[in-house]
């Protein structure tokens, strides 16, 4: 099982040694490339599908999903042979490229239908469900109630979104969805689909093709509000285990109780074993894994079955607006991560940034939101992101299909292999490393804390989500809970789990459990010596309340590292200090280069001065002799400024952390002059004279400012900058004498493809 978690790229070897460590940030591998959603929308080109993957290529784009969407012709119909000539050439192209893909399995969402055509073979495998009902009739009668309603077991009429235009929610072509709680109608999905792909690329599966993408399967269908899932046999056992069928009517009504609750659990069983399962098992013997996500944010058991366990963020469920702590869906990235940890997955993935646009508008997704979301996700250790979505094509409809294209299509697109890189390093810490939870915190399907434990982020408090579906897999030694490498002094049950079962509490017995989380977040414990004492359960300490500030601990090829992120609305300027006791080098993670930090010996290990803007992330790793020797090697790449991107060649050398990044850069925004503004650009220049007597300095200035800015400083780039402030470092470029500073905005994807009319560049409202 667990090679086929690897099937990304392949298993980075073992390694040791901080100087290894710095090389590969710098450089981080292919294998931890973002592998967006590619939305095959359209009539395939040869030549312009190459000319996309080559562009993607060299964007450090190293994989992508296949995922077919509406817009392509109905010449082409979902797995016919002229559908497989397009698939196989993309496939083809890929493996040239020495890119990976992820098959899609559905035509278009959600899984299980083959678009309809399992439905089609066998009428009888269309979507079933229950519904109240006030006559006895259109479908199999399974009870009546005591107020004279009936729950009747009968078709739903749900469909799934097609491929082809007029197939969408709604529309007449609508395909018909399947009945994933009916095995015989996952099997004829199976063969329909999965066997298929097989049959046409069976010598790319276990290479070049990585994984099966299995998108929130649904057994109802969409547009099926009145049903529930249901499946023949299910009123025995839900009578078997002590349900009452007249209790069904709080389905209907929202009325929960004991039967309802069974019956929760009696569906998700079955479709975990009949659908999930089956897919599984599928995977694993053709050299693949399977990955995707579940339909609902705290789904639990689904994601046993997956190799790459998954969830997805979308519709902006979670935001920078509410700080991702309160909202339902917030469980989601930390949830699915510490799944993939407690089974021993290696990677784990998260479609992100889908129909997350700015309301009203579709497009109106910042390059400050995609950042903000890329930080939320890696540091909750969510290590393989999908974007959603890359866009063959943007003609006519398609271009309103789920927007925004978070690729090719929107500003960012000539500088995204900042951002690829970004991803790749955070991906890259979050994978073979172990973080420094001690707190496990229970959780089951469907119930899963979150407000009650947000205080542990905001004081910088590590825990891990174990789902009592893993407690047999636990095991207590010291007086602590054991599994795998996790080791944790105090569970939290804030549901009251184990209250559930006598035989859970009995399997904790010499474990610590409490039932807040208040208890725990920054409690002096002193489990491991005075010296430790100060810290409790946090992972670092700071000289003042900082609810913005997330930190992790990690332990990746014998080195310690700190990742902490600014997830807040304010300026973190702090000192923290970190248990390990030596120097610590800083690492700016949108370069990969490391500074030797200004630091100091305290009774409670090293301390050093923090300071992060809104959005910001830096790494912190614990300074050995070997990792100062071995990083003054030569290790040339072409690297990129801060968040602003200024290509450069460096040297993976730790220099000394320059002061001047720890205190606010000169505000130049007044001193810009309007030039020109034009197609969705504006242009600013900012002219001024510069003695330079002698070593050139690091000179650095903010800009307010609204949407994307590119840098250019004597004719010669420096930086782009996704969103404000904008900082940039031109100290390199300064010559004596005259010297000219131009900076050019472009606007929001939403004022091309909207006319939104948003507002960019200096001094907007």
């Amino acid at each position: 099982m667990e090679k086929e978690t690897e099937k990304i790229s392949g298993k980075t070897s073992e390694k040791n040694g901080s100087g290894q460590l710095l090389r590969a940030i710098e450089n981080p591998p292919e294998e931890f490339s973002p592998v967006p959603f590619w939305f095959f929308n359209d009539r395939p080109d040869e030549e312009k599908i190459l000319r996309e993957l080559k562009d993607y290529k060299e964007k450090g784009v190293d994989a992508i999903v296949l995922h077919p969407r509406i817009g392509i012709p109905e010449d082409i119909p979902y797995l016919s042979d002229a559908y497989f000539q397009a698939v196989r050439f993309i496939v083809k192209s890929a493996d040239c490229l020495g890119m990976k893909i992820v098959l899609y399995d559905e035509g278009m969402y959600p899984s299980g239908s083959a678009h309809g055509m399992v439905a089609a073979q066998n009428p009888d495998y269309a979507s079933k469900g229950i519904s109240l009902s006030d006559k006895p009739e259109g479908g199999e009668v399974i009870t009546r109630f005591p107020d004279g309603k009936y729950l009747i077991y009968g078709f739903t009429g749900g469909t799934i979104r097609g491929i082809h235009f007029g197939e969408d929610d709604g529309e007449t072509g609508a395909p018909k969805s399947a009945d994933i709680l009916n095995p015989d109608a996952v099997d004829a999905f199976i063969r329909l689909t999965h066997d298929r792909y097989y049959e046409e690329l069976k010598e790319y599966f276990g290479n070049t093709v990585v994984a099966f993408f299995t998108d929130e399967p649904c057994a109802l269908g969409r547009n099926a509000a009145a049903y529930r899932e249901w499946t023949p046999g299910l009123e025995r056992e839900l009578s078997e285990g002590g349900g009452s069928l007249p209790e069904l009517e709080g389905l209907f009504t929202g009325k929960e109780n004991r039967t309802t609750a069974l019956y929760h659990r009696l569906v998700k069983k079955h479709l975990r074993e009949i659908f999930y399962a089956r897919l599984s098992r599928w995977c694993e013997a053709h050299d693949i894994a399977l990955m995707g996500h579940p339909e609902a944010s705290d789904d639990v058991e689904e994601e046993l079955y997956f190799h790459i366990p998954g969830q997805d963020l979308i519709l902006r469920r979670v935001s920078p607006e509410t700080g991702g702590l309160l909202e339902a869906d917030s469980v989601q990235a930390k949830l699915c991560a510490d799944i993939a940890r407690h089974l021993g997955r290696r990677r784990n993935a998260n479609e992100c940034f889908g129909v997350c646009g700015r309301r009203p508008y579709d497009w109106h997704f910042t390059g400050r939101d995609m950042v903000w979301y890329i930080n939320w996700l890696t540091i909750r250790g969510v290590n393989l992101l999908v974007p959603h979505a890359f866009y063959y094509s943007t003609e006519g409809k398609r271009k309103e299909e789920r927007p925004p294209d978070v690729g090719p299509a929107n500003i960012w697109w000539p500088h995204y292999r900042r951002l690829s890189d970004y991803v790749k390093r955070l991906s890259f810490l979050m994978t073979d490393s172990v973080n420094g939870a001690r707190i496990a915190v229970l959780c089951d399907n469907n119930r899963v804390p979150y407000r009650e434990i947000a205080c542990l982020y905001e004081n910088q408090t590590e825990f891990h989500y174990l789902p009592i579906a893993l407690l047999p897999e636990c095991r207590v030694r010291d007086g602590r809970l054991c599994i795998r490498e996790y080791a944790y002094d105090a569970v939290l049950d804030v549901r009251d789990f184990l209250a559930e079962d006598p035989g859970r509490k009995k399997m904790l017995s010499g474990v610590r459990v409490v039932r807040s989380a208040q208890e725990l977040a920054g409690e002096p414990t002193g489990v491991e010596g005075e010296e430790r004492r100060a810290y409790g359960f946090r992972s670092v300490l700071t000289d003042a309340a900082c609810p913005g500030l997330r930190a992790v601990r990690l332990e990746k090829w014998g080195t310690v590292m700190y990742l902490l992120s600014n997830e807040g609305t304010e300026n973190i300027r702090t000192e923290v200090t970190v248990s390990e006791r030596g120097g610590l080098l800083l690492v700016d993670l949108w370069t990969g280069k490391a500074y030797r930090a200004a630091s100091r010996q305290t009774e409670n290990g090293t301390a050093f001065p923090l300071a992060l803007r809104p959005c910001q992330v830096l790494l912190a790793a614990a300074e050995r002799e070997e990792a100062c020797a071995a990083a003054a090697e030569p290790a040339e790449t072409a690297a990129v400024s801060e968040k602003t991107g200024r290509k450069r060649t460096v040297q993976a050398e730790t220099e000394r952390f320059p002061v001047q990044l720890l205190r606010e850069p000169e505000d130049w925004t007044d001193r810009f002059v309007l030039t020109e503004r034009m197609e969705n650009r504006a242009v600013y220049e900012y002219r001024f004279q510069k003695e330079m007597p002698g070593q050139k300095g690091a000179e650095r200035f903010l800009v307010r400012g609204e949407e994307m800015a590119e840098c250019f400083c004597n004719g010669k780039s420096a930086g782009v900058s996704f969103f404000g402030p904008h900082v940039f470092e031109i100290g390199e470029l300064l010559q004596n004498g005259e010297n000219a500073v131009r900076l050019i905005f472009t606007g929001s994807a939403a004022n091309v493809y909207e006319h939104a009319g948003l507002p960019y560049g200096i001094g907007v409202p």
